[in-house]
């Protein structure tokens, strides 16, 4: 598949890496949705974009699926050392200008680059909890 306008790239078609895709997908950017589980993809409603099943650590596949041109790319994957790692490819290699991670363990940002946006859903989750419980 040749994505030359593909300008946004999600990794993980889980809840969060589905819904972020979703959202751009309706922002009017062209999307691709990554998985390497053909049944999560097949999960997905409402999305407009693009979808390719496959390994994303397999950079001949995402080159295939249009990182090279990609202004936008979000590690949605349950796997923080994955999420890392891409994300470290795309800022090295690939100079993506937006890189967003997924992490379960908070602690793993001080190893991130300075330039990649983590998303904890976790701690976000505590933020919510900790306010609910001032009131």
């Amino acid at each position: 598949m040749s994505n030359s306008n593909v300008n946004t790239i999600v990794v993980g078609a889980g809840r969060l890496g589905s819904n972020i895709a979703k959202k751009l997908s309706n922002n009017k950017n062209d999307v691709v949705l990554i998985d390497k589980r053909k049944d999560k993809i097949g999960n997905v409603v409402d999305f407009s974009g693009f979808v390719a099943v496959g390994d994303a650590t397999d950079l001949g596949f995402l080159e295939e699926n249009g990182v090279k041109d990609a202004k936008l790319v979000a590690f949605m994957t349950d796997d923080d050392n994955t999420n890392i790692f891409l994300a470290d490819v795309c800022n090295e290699i690939y100079r993506t200008p937006e890189i967003y991670i997924r992490l379960k363990d908070s602690r793993k940002m001080k190893i991130v680059s300075s330039n990649v946006r983590c998303i904890c859903p976790f701690d976000l989750s505590l933020i919510d909890f900790d306010e609910q419980w001032k009131r």
